[in-house]
């Protein structure tokens, strides 16, 4: 019989006496040895293919199958299905990463509820550029409802937050904006100066009688700041004041002077400690 395919060689070189009709017995003629040897070739290509039938079988490393399914069958691997839906168990740790993401292929339909927590977002990746207009309500701040006209959103002190009075704020009345102040101080100018209550004062200085100077915690701006100062109290036929002195106003610092003067026809002031001080500034 004619051997037509690989698999009906002979591994006994003998028993090889033809190829494809073709006679390469001993003694044949050396016309057909071009010709054998181009059919060899072709041989080969066909079980390369598939097309001749022929398998190698597992045992030599082959699948034992000349079509997909029965390899896989003969692998041991079953049929392929197609899934539906990929489970995170179907999916290796740190396998996805933004380079595999197509830009805007992931929005909020893609995501179940409750599956992105803080542990999932790096420090500092959110900013009101990724956050759409009106899109955080209430109720992704854990506030109860949406409060009414003119409350404020005040913190509990535990991470979550209510309505409220914003009166606990501010009181005012009118549409004219309203200016907090930069920094305030209550002294004792007497003796040694001291501060009793400050807010964004660090110290002060005692630069003599009715002479000092405020160091501020946070320094100004600039030095185009308001001052507004009350010295002492109350006394008759007699004027209390404090003042910057000349000079006196920069960024991180303010002095001041304390003075009085007597009623009457007495206009001369008198450089004097002071206690209570008081002091403002505004910017």
């Amino acid at each position: 019989m004619a051997k037509i395919k690989i698999s009906q060689y002979d591994s006994v070189s003998a028993n090889n006496s033809d190829i494809d009709g073709i006679n390469i017995a001993e003694s044949c003629p050396p016309s057909g040895i071009n010709n054998a040897i181009r059919e060899v070739m072709a041989h080969l290509k066909d079980w390369q293919s598939g097309v001749s039938g022929d398998t190698l079988p597992v045992a030599s490393g082959g699948t034992g199958s000349a079509t997909a399914s029965g390899a896989r069958t003969n692998l041991g691997l079953g049929a392929l299905a197609v899934k539906a839906t990929v489970a995170t168990a179907d999916i290796d740790a740190d396998a996805v990463t933004n380079a595999k993401i197509a830009d805007d292929s992931i929005d909020s339909e893609h995501y179940v509820d409750g599956s992105i927590d803080t542990a999932h977002i790096a420090d500092d990746q959110i900013t009101s550029a990724k956050i759409a207009d009106n899109a955080v309500g209430a109720d992704a701040l854990n506030v109860s409802g949406n409060g009414t006209a003119g409350q404020a959103l005040l913190s509990d002190g535990d991470g979550t937050f209510s309505w409220g009075s914003s009166s606990t704020m501010t009181t005012t009345t009118g549409s004219a904006p309203y200016y907090g102040a930069r920094a305030w101080c209550d002294l004792d100018g007497t003796g040694t100066a001291t501060i009793d209550a400050s807010g964004n004062i660090s110290s002060v200085t005692d630069n003599g009688t009715g002479d000092y100077t405020l160091t501020f915690t946070t320094a100004m701006p600039d030095t185009n700041y308001t001052f507004n100062g009350n010295a002492g109290y109350y006394q008759q036929n007699v004027v209390n004041m404090i003042e910057i002195k000349n000079g006196g106003r920069t960024t991180s610092s303010v002095r001041i002077q304390g003075y009085y003067t007597n009623g009457g026809s007495d206009v001369a002031t008198t450089i004097s400690d002071f206690d209570p001080i008081s002091v403002v500034i505004f910017r």
